[in-house]
């Protein structure tokens, strides 16, 4: 038998299916037929039944959240399943009474955690972004914000926080090091971005503090008959509602451009304000905290380009500095 790691990407999907078809027999579930769906960061299989069922089987990629992440996430998903009226995705629970199965085999590196939940009926939301639906998207918002403020968790579940602009493990690649290849102009003006950042998630309000979903952007949600379906809840973690809601307005902004941006983010304060009131910080320094992760990203993986991308930058990190918006890169 070929290694792994000498396997075509399809002959890796086929050895991968097999695990999947291993992990669904710990399920009670009436003749399921597997198949695959989508591998975007994880591997995703549509499971049918006999009885027409369908759910989502998730094989977590090795080394991009861990086995306590997932368990977090799957936590927080059956709390808001029974506590809310939220459309959740449901968990479904193994023979076992296990929320994540750690899968491994001889002939496949690594373990991959498998999770079965149900199926997210509906369309990305990103194809739907009027003002009626930034609405119920800030109303959703503030029902998961509401809910992760007042959830007790059980025991074992993520003690992680998100409180500064790298949160989860990542190696700095471009603050205080001194290997970065960066002209000394580009060098302190990140410097200087990176102080700012930290300064302003140091003041935060820690009453503020609670569960989040840390990854709630347009296309993290479907639209099914008018409904918002939030889904994709791997990067559960405790941290704060501006940064919450910064990280989903900065992808809206990114998407729809600076013209269509201020109408919307208005309709999102909407709908969150009918329920919660909106977070004293403004979430602009979050979404600059964001941009700096951007740029560390391509420090760690693609050096040769940190350069050029610090340089298309560097007038959003200048505008900000001096009015406090937030603006995209192309249109300077």
């Amino acid at each position: 038998m070929k290694s792994y790691n000498d396997l075509t990407n399809l002959g890796k999907l086929r050895r991968l299916h097999e695990l999947a078809c291993a992990a669904i027999k710990q399920y009670d579930l009436n003749d399921p037929q597997i198949n695959f769906y989508a591998f975007a960061t994880n591997l995703l299989f549509r499971v049918t039944t006999a009885t027409g069922e369908r759910f989502m089987l998730r094989l977590a990629s090795p080394g991009w959240r861990t086995f306590e992440d997932l368990c977090s996430e799957a936590m927080w998903l059956q709390a808001l399943a029974r506590d809310t009226v939220v459309p959740v995705p449901r968990i479904i629970p193994a023979r076992s009474g296990e929320l994540v199965l750690p899968l491994n085999r001889p002939d496949i590196p690594n373990v991959w955690n498998a999770t079965l939940m149900s199926w997210v009926p509906g369309r990305l939301l990103g194809k739907y972004l009027t003002l009626s639906n930034l609405t119920k998207m800030g109303a959703l918002f503030a029902s998961l914000h509401i809910h992760g403020a007042a959830w007790k968790p059980p025991a074992g579940f993520t003690t992680r926080r998100f409180e500064h602009w790298l949160s989860r493990g990542e190696e700095n690649r471009i603050v205080g090091v001194a290997d970065a290849e960066l002209p000394t102009g580009q060098r302190v003006l990140l410097e200087r971005i990176h102080e700012h950042v930290e300064s302003v998630y140091a003041s935060l309000n820690r009453s503020d503090l609670r569960v989040i979903h840390c990854d709630l952007w347009h296309d993290n949600i479907k639209l099914y008959r008018g409904v918002l379906y939030p889904l994709d809840f791997e990067d559960t973690v405790w941290g704060f509602r501006a940064h919450d809601i910064a990280m989903a307005m900065l992808d809206l902004l990114e998407t729809v451009g600076e013209e269509r941006y201020p109408a919307l983010l208005a309709a999102f304060r909407r709908g969150y304000e009918a329920n919660l009131p909106w977070p004293a910080e403004p979430i602009e320094p979050f979404q600059i905290g964001r941009l700096l992760w951007k740029i560390n990203w391509m420090a760690r993986f693609q050096p040769k380009h940190l350069s050029g991308m610090v340089e298309r930058y560097v007038p959003v990190f200048e505008e900000y500095e001096q009015s406090g918006r937030v603006i995209l890169p192309h249109e300077l």
